[in-house]
């Protein structure tokens, strides 16, 4: 799972991202890299300044296939999406 340090994540991050999963999302994580960075990247670009927070929180989310990852942001409203994720990041289960 190192590629995780390549998104941003700290070896504190991962330790907590370790704790606190399931162990099929660990195993998912392993197995899903590319999916994986491809969905972290893709909210990390559309401007979500807690994306972090979101992936370590909500991680099992990142393992939807990216093309139906993106559909599930693009039908909001962008400035209204960014706030209410960057106020509870919890958000992103109802979406």
């Amino acid at each position: 799972m190192n590629y995780l340090k390549d998104l941003g994540l700290t070896d504190d991050d991962i330790t907590i991202i370790n704790g606190s999963s399931e162990a099929s999302v660990i195993e998912k994580l392993k197995l899903f890299p590319s999916l994986v960075k491809e969905n972290y990247n893709y909210l990390k670009g559309i401007g979500i300044k807690n994306y972090k927070e979101v992936f370590m929180g909500h991680t099992h989310m990142f393992f939807i296939n990216p093309d139906r990852f993106r559909a599930i942001f693009e039908k909001y409203d962008h400035a209204d999406l960014i706030r209410c994720l960057e106020k509870n990041a919890a958000v992103i289960e109802k979406l």
